[in-house]
């Protein structure tokens, strides 16, 4: 079992747990759990004995999203931030493509509301499973950035654009009702029944031909690859623009003053 720092790992059996490990900052994502959950889907290609995936969290956020606090202090003291941005983009792009092509099935136990990179890792897994209190939330536009990581076209796909549009501009929170009404989430359940309801999804795919699954999950993938391949070329230089003005350092000690 690899050793991770922002990632706690559980295996039992064919199953690993994959919990976010930064409880004291709401699970953010910062740049170590970026590399971290890459080399994570590096090791899961060689995990053969490995069948399934389960993210989740501790705590009571599933995950507040990219790190601001990380991200705001490389704009205060690197003058070259804007390298930074295109660094993080990068890595974000690189994280979703991963998780998303794993062959193990993934499934999303979400304990807990999600925002903004972390609604980003959702989308890449093949299951989702929200608890009946919480929220998804895009808060990028309040901060002076957007949807990064590829999760503007991914999000597109999962809901239509003129619905994208109204959760990306108005960052309003979405609830787990709504968004399995939208076809972003597969079942909205109990936090106490969450568990129940993964082992249930477990046990139905376990039954199948596991290499007729692996096959499905590739086609499926593969059968809308090429409507974000435009986008994720042009991202990090979008992001890297929009970090140069000075709303995107506004906003955020804005943000930060008032949380």
């Amino acid at each position: 079992m690899i050793n991770l720092k922002t990632l706690r790992l559980e295996k039992n059996d064919n199953v690993l747990t994959v919990w976010l490990n930064r409880e004291d900052k709401a699970n953010a994502i910062n740049l170590e759990m970026l590399k971290e959950l890459i080399t994570l889907a590096d090791w899961l290609r060689e995990q053969s004995e490995i069948k399934f995936v389960v993210f989740t969290n501790g705590g009571k956020t599933f995950s507040a999203g990219f790190d601001l606090n990380q991200f705001s202090e490389f704009m205060e003291k690197d003058q070259k931030s804007p390298q930074h941005s295109r660094l993080v983009q990068i890595s974000g792009q690189e994280m979703m493509r991963k998780i998303e092509n794993i062959e193990q099935v993934t499934i999303s136990a979400i304990r807990g509301s999600a925002y903004g990179g972390g609604v980003c890792l959702i989308m890449a897994t093949d299951f989702r499973l929200m608890t009946d209190n919480s929220v998804l939330n895009l808060p990028e536009t309040n901060v002076g950035i957007f949807l990064g990581w590829g999760g503007t076209s991914r999000l597109v796909n999962a809901v239509g654009a003129v619905k994208a549009k109204e959760m990306i501009m108005m960052c309003e929170d979405v609830t787990a009702e709504e968004c399995h009404k939208l076809g972003l989430i597969n079942k909205v359940v109990s936090s106490e029944n969450i568990d129940c309801e993964v082992k249930q999804i477990i046990e139905k795919i376990h039954s199948k031909g596991q290499l007729s699954i692996r096959l499905a999950k590739k086609t499926v993938n593969s059968s809308i690859a090429h409507n974000v391949g435009d986008i994720l070329v042009s991202e990090p230089e979008l992001f890297e623009r929009v970090t140069i003005s000075n709303e995107t350092q506004q906003l955020i000690n804005s943000f930060k003053q008032n949380s």
